[in-house]
């Protein structure tokens, strides 16, 4: 078993308006899942994005992209470090946390949000391997009558079952609703999904007019977000790519969920 490390201490409550007044009372969430690639575009979707030069301009862009979709709670995959999540956030006016890969710490995952973070922890759900370390981020956040629970993961293609079998304990028990999203590397249907599948439903699917798949399979990435079902209902989803299209863009999911009271 992989340890669990609590209080991840990079949580950043800095926007400056009354986040969502009224929002909660409504019910209604925007979810967006988006892996960045280091802010260095898609170039060769098997590489580490360690290798990706990023710039101003294309870290100005991702964030056009999340402002254009307007989520609530964003959870972003492939961030080169601290400073990408503080500059998002910061255009974007948004709450946030960063989490480092455990040893790999020159990237990590990071949560944006229009609502309080109120804590969060990460736990290591794989060590080594040839794409490295990696992590689950989970945030809890203050919607108001009560919390929700996002839990943010970029899976690594090896070692996938023992990750699924590390980060499934964050869901349970669901006591508060929760929305596992990310980068996923794996169509809902493998069988090593099967787990995440019996607790969970992808917003994809749960959509009949679904206008995209929930694969992009020129780049391999597998984008996601997972509710549970007793907790909500989707409204829409859709995949979310930068625009104009650029072949190499970043690219991953949006879904909007009303809260079953």
């Amino acid at each position: 078993m992989l340890a669990l490390l609590l209080g991840c201490g990079n949580v950043q409550n800095i926007r400056t308006v009354d986040a969502v007044a009224g929002k909660a009372e409504s019910a209604n969430f925007k979810f967006m899942t988006f892996n960045i690639r280091a802010a260095g575009g898609m170039l060769n979707p098997v590489a580490n994005p360690d290798i990706f030069e990023e710039t101003r301009e294309s870290l100005t862009k991702i964030a056009a992209v999340i402002d254009f979709t307007d989520p609530d709670i964003t959870g972003l995959q492939g961030v080169r470090g601290l400073h990408q999540a503080k500059f998002i956030a910061e255009k974007l006016n948004l709450n946030y946390v960063y989490a480092v890969h455990a040893r790999e710490n020159w990237w990590g995952l990071a949560v944006l949000s229009k609502y309080t973070i109120v804590n969060a922890r990460t736990k290591i759900i794989n060590l080594g391997g040839r794409h490295g370390d990696r992590i689950a981020l989970m945030c809890t956040l203050d919607i108001g009558q009560k919390n929700l629970r996002v839990i943010n993961v970029d899976f690594a293609p090896e070692n996938y079952t023992g990750q699924v079998e590390e980060t499934m304990p964050l869901l349970s028990p669901l006591e508060d609703p929760a929305v596992l999203l990310g980068d996923f590397s794996r169509r809902a249907e493998y069988a090593e999904m099967a787990d995440v599948r019996k607790e969970m439903t992808a917003a994809c699917e749960a959509v009949m007019d679904y206008n995209g798949p929930c694969i992009d399979p020129p780049k391999g990435k597998v984008a996601y977000i997972f509710v549970d079902p007793k907790k909500f209902n989707v409204l829409d989803a859709a995949p979310v790519s930068m625009q104009p299209p650029e072949t190499n863009a970043p690219s991953g999911a949006r879904a909007a969920l009303k809260l079953i009271n």
